[in-house]
């Protein structure tokens, strides 16, 4: 591997591992939060699940990332991949912000339509570019929809 290899992984990581971080500075949980006083379907995870998926999709992310930023450079696919990744982290970041930050439940809601349609994008786009990022997007796909059911249910319910 030489250089731009490692320094794409590195930016990755970053990339990913720090939209979670920065959205994570927004939440506030325990007894009493904010979202501990919310009404909730009743297929809602126990919050400490949460960090768990988060931090093993953010390193999927970030594999998959990695394997399609490192295939050809020149390959049509990746005129619009690797960049509207990068939108999607910002729009996965503001979900955080919007829902626990500013308890914007509806707002948040729109932003991960927004979101689902990305990682939907990018999901089956990576299919064709390398099988390997395709199946790291897989459970994230899952986790936004599941996240999405849960936010219109707290929408509805609150």
């Amino acid at each position: 591997m030489h250089m731009r290899t490692y320094l794409r992984v590195g930016i990755s990581i970053l990339a990913c591992f720090g939209a979670g971080f920065l959205g994570m500075l927004f939440v506030s949980s325990g007894v009493g939060s904010w979202y501990d006083l919310l009404n909730k379907p009743w297929f809602n995870p126990p919050s400490w699940t949460f960090g768990i998926v988060w931090t093993a999709l953010y390193a999927f992310m970030a594999a998959a990332l990695t394997i399609v930023w490192n295939n050809d450079p020149h390959a049509k696919e990746m005129s619009g991949w690797v960049p509207l990744f990068f939108v999607h982290l910002l729009l996965n970041t503001a979900w955080t912000i919007f829902f626990f930050g500013y308890h914007a439940i509806f707002i948040a809601l729109i932003d991960i339509f927004l979101l689902a349609s990305c990682v939907i994008l990018l999901t089956f786009g990576a299919r064709d570019i390398d099988k390997r990022a395709f199946y790291f997007m897989l459970p994230y796909l899952a986790w936004v929809l599941f996240a999405m059911l849960l936010n219109i249910c707290i929408w509805y319910l609150n």
